[in-house]
Parts: structure tokens; C-alpha cells; sequence
């Protein structure tokens, strides 16, 4: 059994590895030595490394085409099912129009059971293969000939009694596997992501003073709908500042006052890329904080540190 995992963020597969692989063309396209200059590991066997994964993601199927498999098989079925209750029907009308003073003989083809078999495949199934052997046998197949039924309406019950088992032994093959597809899935997009939060994090030292190229590294869209944390820890000389109010100016977020641990903290789903901060402690009095870089859609820590 693989281990459950959800997916670490909440856009869809498919654009999260398009984000990906623009973060990776723009490393390719030059700036990849800005980002080696701060981090050293950070090179070109790393984004080829990122692009591995990118391509190992795109090359599992998205869950609705496993999904859109298992909807063909189960309609597949549904269409077996209603023939097999059609060719049922078939020999009852000739066994009918052959026997009709002999009840017991009309109703040996299993009559009895077919109300049960209509919403059930293995019933369904069964119901063929008995029908099938009466009708296919002796006396009941020349008797019933001589009516009309031909050997292709006898041959019906059994292939449609075939169809039954294959499509439904490939509707439970799809099921079966699909958790198992699904779980692969979410852990090779789960490294991609997570590579993409690493890219984004160190975006965050190389880009601090140039807003629009950070942007281009960011996790997700504006206006995603991504929910992004924020806390603001608010010290002086490594000592937390405890009766601190803390504002972030461009959100409509309530201001808080801070923990003991001198942390404020902030959740929204609408989080700006860059902060701005407005602190007053009434024994430290005011400070300002511009254009503090966010990763949206993560976890992030603003340092405010009174001078």
C-alpha cells in the first residue's frame, strides 16, 4: 500500500507543472547565474534535475482521464447489461410461443431470477450462462428452432455473458489501480511543487530588490485563491518585543497584537507578493517595514527588528 499523501498545493496539476517549467525556461534563459551567485549548489545540474522532474510529472495522466476510463467501462457495461436482458427476453418469447400449456418447460430457462440479474453484472452473468446451456441443449434448442429462435440469438446469451466478465473485470482493474495511479501521481507532482517552493524561497534573497523579477518566481497567480501564512516576529537585540501591534497595511487583515514570543500572525487567501508593515509598541514606538517579499501560497516569516 503507498503511503496516503495529499498535494502540497491547491491549483491544478497541470498548471502547476506549466508554472514550473516557466520558472525553469527563465533560469535557462539567463538567470540561473543570479542565482548560483547567492546559492553555489544552486546550477545547471540542479535545473537539470528540475526539469527531470517536470517531465516525470507531465507523464502521468491526469486523474480525470482515469476517471473518463472508468466512466467508459461503467457505461460499457451498462450497455452489456441491457443486451443481456434484451436476448434474455428473446427466448422467453420463443419459449412461450413453444410451450404454451407447459409451464414448467417455459420457465426452465431461469426465468425466475432474471428480475434480480437486471442491476447486477455477476447475476446478469449467470443468468446468461443458464439460459445459454437450456436453450443450447436437448430438447429445448430444436423445439425452440422450430419457433424461429435462431443459433446466433443462442450464441448472443453466451457473448454477451463474455462481455459482462471482461468489462467488468477491467472496471475493477480500473479501480483498483486508480488510488494507486493517483497516490504516484501526487508524490511526483508533491517534488515538483516542492522544488518550485525551493526555487521561490532563494528567489526571495536574489530578486529582494527587484519586485518584477521576483514576481516571476512566485508559487502562484495573483488572485489564485492560494492560502498564504504570514508571521511577523517583531524583536530587538534577539529579544522579542511583547506588547507590540502589528499591521499589515496593504491587506484588509486585522491588526494583532503579538504573542509572547513576540509573533504576529496572519492567514488570507488574497496575500499580496510584497508587505508592507506598520509596527507601534508603546515602549519602542513605531516601525515601518516596505515591500516585504511573500511567497504566496506558503508559510512565510517577516523579521522586524527595532534598531
Amino acid at each position: 500500500m503507498p503511503n496516503d499523501k495529499t498535494r502540497n498545493y491547491t491549483m491544478e496539476d497541470e498548471e502547476m507543472q506549466v508554472r514550473a517549467k516557466t520558472k525553469y525556461d527563465l533560469l535557462l534563459a539567463g538567470d540561473l547565474a543570479a542565482f548560483t551567485a547567492k546559492f553555489p549548489w544552486f546550477d545547471a545540474a540542479y535545473i537539470a534535475s528540475f526539469l527531470a522532474d517536470i517531465n516525470t510529472a507531465k507523464a502521468f495522466p491526469p486523474d480525470g482521464a482515469i476517471m473518463s476510463n472508468i466512466k467508459v467501462l461503467t457505461e460499457d457495461i451498462g450497455t452489456s447489461m441491457t443486451e443481456g436482458m434484451r436476448a434474455l427476453r428473446t427466448i422467453d418469447i420463443y419459449a412461450q410461443l413453444t410451450y404454451k400449456t407447459e409451464t414448467a418447460k417455459q420457465r426452465v430457462f431461469g426465468q425466475d431470477k432474471w428480475d434480480a440479474a437486471r442491476n447486477d453484472q455477476e447475476k446478469m452473468r449467470t443468468a446468461l450462462e443458464v439460459c445459454y446451456g437450456f436453450a443450447n441443449g436437448a430438447p429445448y434448442k430444436a423445439a425452440l428452432m422450430g419457433k424461429g429462435l435462431t443459433q446466433p440469438d443462442i450464441d448472443a446469451l453466451n457473448t454477451i455473458a463474455d462481455n459482462i466478465d471482461t468489462k467488468n473485470a477491467l472496471q475493477e482493474a480500473a479501480i483498483a489501480g486508480r488510488p494507486v495511479s493517483t497516490q504516484d501521481r501526487i508524490n511526483v507532482n508533491n517534488i515538483v511543487y516542492d522544488r518550485c517552493a525551493e526555487i521561490a524561497l532563494c528567489a526571495l534573497l536574489v530578486y529582494r530588490d527587484n519586485p518584477a523579477k521576483l514576481a516571476e518566481y512566485r508559487l502562484y497567480a495573483p488572485n489564485s485563491g492560494a492560502n498564504t501564512k504570514v508571521i511577523v516576529h517583531v524583536s530587538k537585540g534577539g529579544t522579542p518585543v511583547t506588547d507590540a501591534k502589528v499591521h499589515l497595511k496593504n491587506t484588509p487583515l486585522a491588526a494583532q497584537l503579538v504573542d509572547s514570543n513576540g509573533d504576529a500572525g496572519f492567514e488570507s487567501v488574497n496575500m499580496p507578493d510584497l508587505l508592507d508593515v506598520d509596527i507601534t509598541s508603546v515602549l519602542l514606538g513605531p516601525l515601518a517595514l516596505t515591500n516585504q517579499p511573500v511567497s504566496v501560497g506558503d508559510s512565510n516569516t517577516i523579521e522586524a527588528v527595532y534598531p
